[in-house]
């Protein structure tokens, strides 16, 4: 029972993921450490190994967003096969009356 419950809740993440960027990360400011940027700002690294354009940071918070909806799809897929995995051990080790 605690495994199943360990896959539903695996499942649960993957679409809170496949969600983030659907609601929340689709917002359409990019913002700089906390600051709203607008067109021609530029953020510099934390590193202070360069800076990063608007331009720049909108195009990689465009590009991240099917990747983060794959990687959702894949755990709450992943946490589904392990969910029927286990279903289906149980029902063919269970004794049928």
């Amino acid at each position: 029972m605690r495994a199943r419950v360990a896959h539903v809740l695996l499942i649960l993440a993957g679409l809170l993921v496949v969600a983030y960027p659907l609601t929340a990360g689709a917002t359409p400011s990019v913002s700089c450490r906390g600051v709203v940027m607008r067109a021609g700002d530029v953020c510099p690294k934390a590193d202070n190994s360069g800076v990063q354009t608007y331009e720049q940071r909108a195009a990689d918070g465009r590009n991240a967003r099917p990747v983060i909806l794959v990687v959702g799809l894949l755990v709450a897929g992943f946490g589904t096969s392990l969910l029927v995995s286990d279903l289906r051990r149980s029902r063919v080790t269970s004794p049928h009356a």
